[in-house]
């Protein structure tokens, strides 16, 4: 066996292990951050579609409908209501008008 840096073989092969084995955890960890930063990244997007498409009933949980329909049924409320888009604008004409601009 040859000599490395300190003269003594037992201790340079234990210290070439133990850097190779700090590596491998390093990796190893590394790994995992990285993999559980994706995973949050997956579950924010999975909720987001889940808000925007919808979802079905399941056991113990009521269906929830998705972005499009909940404005459809907007639409059908204000057409039920009898008021038409205008005079929900005029109305915000008024209250703007009542509200100081801060000038």
């Amino acid at each position: 066996m040859t000599e490395g840096p300190t003269g003594v073989g037992a201790v340079d092969s234990l210290v070439g292990w133990s850097v190779g084995i700090v590596a491998v955890a390093g990796l190893c960890t590394l790994v995992w951050q990285v993999l559980r930063v994706l995973r949050r990244i997956a579950d924010r997007i999975d909720t987001a579609w889940e808000d925007w498409s919808g979802s079905e009933a399941r056991p113990g949980v009521p269906a929830r409908p998705g972005v499009m329909p909940r404005l459809g049924d907007h639409d059908v409320q204000l057409g039920e209501h009898g008021r038409r888009l205008d005079d929900h604008e005029q109305r915000i004409v008024r209250v703007e008008t009542r509200i100081p601009d801060g000038t």
